[in-house]
């Protein structure tokens, strides 16, 4: 396929570049507790990618504060942290496929075990991405209770946060019909197939803003359906800055394509002091009386400097001062870039 003028000559590559087509505008933040969740849930919805389970700020709620039983587990499904497929079902009935990562004991924050990163990567995105666009699974915070975690684990388990009864990790929506891409960026295809060019653009503008730097195959995920060819970030670990990195591979924490979506980056123009602030604290739970960690409002930062910050029954979890600073200024040298002509859009 060749994009030609009206004159019936070819077009030059920045021209076939501002012709590819725009996608969906832009989700707002993440709430801080079940209040602003039921707000997004309320709110007219487009469709969601079919590779979610269910609608993604539905997966939100459902995930954060429903109850639910262990109805499947399958281990060893990829990466180097125990990660494991685990089937829940809710009262309603409904099957929910998740991957469940539990997190470090002590703090909850490893070198690739990172739940807080995990978050600010799937709340990030949604400054410039609709649910039907997202790049990064549903993510929240949840903490099981030890007389359930033995259908997870057949191992006598402790608790790995001080003052509770449960299991704190992650659980992410399980996506299907997905695989690992044999090329991930294809140049000549990016100039030709706007669909293609669209998901991988969104996908490397969201990589560049967390700093994303593990690219290894499993963490990049890309969907079956060539026709509808949808990039993903399923493990966002090592990213804002992690001290350690995969210099191995082709990461995706600079702009590798062509041209990013100018769409998208209009959406990026009008994020506010306050939005970059609200990142350091993306989750925060307290044991009640049976030792079980829930969400709790948030309360007010206990320490910038530091990204999870635990104490006696209580966890909250954010990006540091650093980190978001960091995310700042790479979103300020981005619209410069923009703005001067040095980074393309279409």
């Amino acid at each position: 396929m060749a994009f030609r003028s009206t004159s019936g000559g070819p077009l030059s590559h920045g021209a076939i570049v501002r012709l590819l087509l725009a996608g969906a505008v832009a989700a707002g933040s993440l709430g801080a507790g079940l209040a602003r969740a039921e707000t997004e849930r309320s709110a007219p919805k487009a469709a969601h990618a079919h590779q979610w389970p269910a609608h993604p700020i539905d997966l939100e709620l459902l995930l954060a504060y429903h109850d639910f039983e262990i109805v499947g587990v399958k281990g060893g499904v990829g990466g180097v942290m125990g990660v494991k497929r685990v089937e829940l079902r809710f009262p309603d009935g409904q099957e929910i496929p998740v991957k469940w990562k539990a997190a470090p004991a002590g703090d909850a924050d490893g070198w690739n075990n990172t739940p807080r990163k995990e978050i600010a990567a799937y709340v990030i995105q949604k400054w410039f991405l609709d649910p039907v666009d997202f790049v990064v699974p549903t993510t929240v915070v949840r903490c099981i209770p030890l007389d359930q975690y033995g259908a997870i684990s057949s191992r006598k388990t402790k608790a790995n946060i001080a003052g509770t009864s449960c299991v704190t990790g992650a659980f992410s929506a399980w996506l299907s019909d997905v695989k690992v891409p044999e090329m991930l960026h294809d140049e000549e295809r990016f100039a030709s197939d706007p669909i293609y060019a669209q998901h991988l653009a969104d996908f490397n503008l969201l990589a560049y803003l967390i700093k994303h730097e593990d690219g290894r195959g499993g963490n990049i995920l890309v969907a079956t359906d060539d026709d509808q060819r949808r990039v993903f970030a399923v493990d966002n670990g090592v990213a804002f800055g992690s001290w350690v990195k995969n210099y191995w591979v082709r990461n995706w924490n600079k702009v590798r394509v062509a041209a990013l979506r100018k769409q998208s980056i209009d959406r990026l123009r009008q994020i506010k002091e306050n939005q970059l602030e609200a990142l350091g604290v993306l989750s925060e739970h307290r044991a009640g009386e049976d030792g079980v960690l829930r969400p709790v409002p948030f309360s007010a930062n206990a320490d910038p400097d530091h990204g999870s910050r635990v104490a006696e029954g209580w966890l909250q979890l954010g990006l540091t001062e650093d980190e978001i600073e960091d995310i700042e200024e790479r979103l300020k040298e981005l619209i410069e870039a923009v703005d001067s002509g040095d980074q393309p859009v279409f």
